[in-house]
């Protein structure tokens, strides 16, 4: 039983376009079976990194500082792929 392992992250899960690329990519070879997913990079030039505001929010929360800020630009990222994905699944907002 055997399969192959795909691992998909930063760019290539930036946004939903992005995601429906992986997901033609995955259905190309019936032994793709087992997917890993990063965090989603940079969708343009002066947008943040998943990575990057995950870090910023334990370097916050070290220092005792709110993480609102960072952490409402991750949750509002994926919200947003999730819509545009349009997968039937219920988010908690």
């Amino acid at each position: 039983m055997g399969g192959v392992v795909c691992k998909f992250g930063g760019s290539s899960v930036a946004d939903s376009a992005q995601i429906k690329k992986i997901k033609s990519i995955i259905n190309l070879d019936a032994g793709r079976r087992f997917i890993v997913v990063s965090a989603p990079g940079k969708r343009k030039k002066d947008d943040k990194k998943i990575t990057d505001l995950l870090y910023l929010c334990h370097e916050l929360a070290e220092q005792a500082l709110e993480i609102d800020e960072p952490f409402h630009i991750i949750r509002e990222r994926y919200l947003e792929i999730a819509g545009e994905l349009k997968t039937g699944l219920e988010i908690k907002k």
